[in-house]
């Protein structure tokens, strides 16, 4: 089972609800992914970043991760459980 953690980027233009977008993702990777909330000193299998805007860079590169999935609108959130899945 994938390893993985959340981060939540401000709400400078939300184009879409990203704790609903959140919860999806978790459900559809139930037995396949485990999420948490960013410890300091874990690495984890993969970052997702649910952010909504596009004008903002920034990656979180204090957490570790192997791979760094960004969603900034839903369309990118409807397919990131598909892209962590293939990670497994």
């Amino acid at each position: 089972m994938l390893h993985c953690t959340v981060k939540f980027c401000g709400g400078c233009n939300p184009r879409y609800d990203r704790g609903t977008a959140y919860r999806q993702i978790c459900s559809q990777l139930d037995g396949i992914a485990g999420f948490s909330y960013p410890e300091d000193g874990v690495h984890y299998d993969v970052l997702l970043i649910l952010r909504g805007c596009t004008g903002c860079s920034y990656l979180y590169e204090e957490i570790s991760a192997e791979h760094r999935i960004i969603c900034t609108e839903q369309a990118e959130a409807d397919g990131a459980a598909a892209r962590i899945a293939a990670l497994a």
